[in-house]
């Protein structure tokens, strides 16, 4: 039986494309529009002939809510604001990922410093996005905050899920001693945290596709104060296998690659409970890696 006419609600489509795959975003207002193209501006792509995943996002027309339907998960219902963006992106990057075999997906910050790319993994808590958002704030530029998709071909580029920066609500204070109030002004924000849009920070953006030159793990620690200690392949090999997305996709969970990266590249964790002296701990750091 058909549905009444008044379900019949005209949907437009918005396209978001990472590492070959395309999902499909059908929305029904030009709010929603607006929405999305705050945060896939920098994955978007034209139509593809053919959309392997296709996600709705409806308002309703009772109370002004949107409701988010996808393929075998729960529907979600919210405002357009932080925590239905962070639904969102889980939605797509599960999506995005949930049958690649053509590389490892880090879930982790990247910034490029000096021509050269920086990687942050970490697990959620322990300062990833802040860590990303502080370096960038002295000089480096941003890459992601979310997702760094390294191929196991040779000679395909690494690829990076460049979104806005998203804050949670317990690093709202740390970030708002970070950016200017007219960045804050113009993010999207709650009391859930903030979507800070990244050209806010870094308007000469350019996309660098590069193998990381240093991998820098993040450890928010309450009182502590700044440390960065350099680690051995092993304790990286760790670190980055936690944060190995798609493993369940890859032969041993991509556990030969992953070695690779870490005995290839030098790597650090930096302890923190503030920014204060992070710009000089990082010219140290480069100092002693030789990066002029």
């Amino acid at each position: 039986m058909a549905e009444p006419a008044s379900n019949l609600i005209p949907m437009s489509e918005y396209t978001v494309s990472f590492v070959g795959l395309h999902i499909a975003i059908l929305y029904d207002t030009d709010e929603a529009f607006q929405f999305l193209s705050i945060l896939f501006k920098d994955v978007t792509d034209k139509p593809a002939k053919k959309n392997e995943i296709t996600i709705r996002i409806a308002q309703s027309e009772v109370d002004g809510k949107y409701t988010l339907t996808s393929p075998g998960a729960v529907p979600f219902s919210s405002v357009l604001g932080v925590s239905f963006a962070a639904v969102l992106f889980d939605v797509v990057i599960f999506n995005l990922l949930n049958r690649n075999c053509h590389g490892i997906a880090f879930h982790a910050g990247a910034v490029a410093c000096k021509g050269k790319v920086i990687l942050l993994p970490g697990q959620s808590g322990f300062g990833k996005s802040s860590m990303t958002a502080c370096l960038v704030m002295h000089g480096c530029f941003y890459l992601t905050d979310e997702l760094y998709f390294m191929p196991i071909a040779q000679h395909s580029p690494n690829t990076p899920f460049t979104r806005p920066l998203c804050i949670k609500a317990g690093a709202a204070a740390a970030i708002r001693q970070l950016v200017t109030r007219k960045v804050l002004e113009s993010a999207i924000s709650d009391k859930h945290g903030y979507v800070i849009p990244h050209r806010l920070l870094n308007s000469e953006f350019q996309q660098i596709s590069s193998s990381p030159s240093l991998i820098l793990i993040p450890n928010y620690q309450a009182q502590s104060t700044l440390n960065i200690e350099k680690l051995s392949p092993a304790q990286v090999t760790i670190q980055l296998m936690a944060c190995d997305v798609n493993g369940r996709n890859l032969k041993e969970h991509g556990f030969k690659q992953v070695t690779q990266i870490a005995r290839s590249t030098p790597a650090y964790r930096i302890t923190y409970s503030s920014f204060d002296n992070v710009e000089d701990g990082m010219k140290d750091l480069f100092t002693d890696l030789h990066w002029k």
